[in-house]
């Protein structure tokens, strides 16, 4: 029998080591899933914590410009969240690139963003099994000087992570530590590779994704880079031109940067879902997520202090990621 949100907050919340007497902390959006914010209220209550809901009229960024951000509630919403142990985000887009995920992280609380629908959610609780795997990917990463990405496609992409310091996310779908961050449901590492160091030629195919337009490619699209930024998007069909028009509306270089490159690691995750649901219901995190994809995204990069509002996640298959000449993901598939 399918489990109520009231009954997976509650496991979730477990997860994330929510206990008798702590504050819990939920942020949301005026007259936006206001059965989330019932039921991690609800969870945190089951639990012994207490809650304090924390609602502003509006949090999200635009899908298209004009964008003209606005911080006047901000300070109060990072005040009181400075109170909290844990802090659930349940925003319509997500507070994941913005200063404010940053700064409450970075004064020691621990924020999940929770966004899928409640079956999904369910069929896809991370665990410790998946958190293994996750920071086993992570130690690759740090561990490595170059990454690399082909496919018969066409595909042939090369990225620097070398060093210690190399900014690395992993996600397992819990938050159990202080400053951590995470995303209910999730499983992948990425890394941001050193700032204008990623090279080569992308080339997507149909059945790959585009976040968060959430639908498929439907054409072949070639796409050049150059010292970490787009310089090319050429194809025979529409998603070619669809991609150019986006990228040239929001009028800010910023909008090309290579961001964030790793894969999935999730085995329940599924890559027809796009399919299966109605796509404006998800947040594309199950193929973020599915197990053996590429993921690279566009835009926001914290590390290269880069704030831009615009941007896409890509999840592909078919694809073979290799760190120094190990690989770890042949064509589409976890070694």
């Amino acid at each position: 029998m399918p489990r109520t949100l009231r009954e997976l907050f509650v496991e979730q919340l477990r997860l994330c080591k929510v206990t008798a007497g702590q504050q819990v902390g939920v942020i949301a959006e005026m007259g936006q899933k206001n059965e989330y914010v019932e039921a991690a209220v609800a969870a945190a209550r089951d639990l012994g914590a207490s809650a304090l809901v924390l609602t502003a009229s509006s949090l999200s960024n635009p899908m298209l410009p004009p964008y003209e951000p606005d911080g006047r509630e901000v300070p109060a919403l990072l005040a009181a969240a400075a109170e909290c142990d844990m802090v659930v985000d349940v925003t319509v887009g997500g507070l994941i690139h913005s200063d404010v995920r940053t700064r409450i992280t970075g004064n020691g609380k621990r924020m999940l963003f929770v966004a899928e629908p409640a079956d999904v959610l369910e069929r896809l609780m991370g665990d410790e099994a998946l958190r293994d795997q996750v920071e086993a990917g992570g130690r690759k990463l740090n561990a490595g000087s170059t990454l690399h990405v082909t496919s018969a496609a066409g595909t042939d992409i090369t990225a620097d992570i070398s060093g210690d310091s190399l900014p690395i996310t992993h996600q397992w779908g819990y938050v159990d530590d202080e400053h951590r961050w995470d995303h209910w449901p999730s499983g992948f590492v990425a890394c941001f590779p050193h700032d204008r160091t990623a090279e080569g030629t992308i080339v997507l195919q149909p059945g790959d994704a585009l976040i968060p337009w959430q639908r498929y490619v439907r054409d072949e699209v070639r796409i050049t880079i150059e010292k970490g930024f787009i310089k090319g998007v050429e194809g025979p069909g529409a998603d070619a031109h669809l991609l150019r028009d986006y990228f040239e509306a929001w009028g800010d270089e910023d909008v090309y940067a290579i961001s964030h490159m790793g894969w999935g690691l999730l085995p329940a995750a599924r890559w027809s879902a796009f399919d299966v649901y109605d796509p404006r219901s998800l947040y594309g995190q199950e193929l973020r997520s599915t197990a053996g994809n590429f993921m690279w995204s566009t835009g926001p990069n914290r590390f290269a202090d880069r704030e831009t509002p615009a941007h896409l996640d890509i999840p592909m298959r078919g694809c073979t990621v290799r760190i120094d000449g190990e690989t770890v993901v042949e064509d589409g598939r976890l070694v």
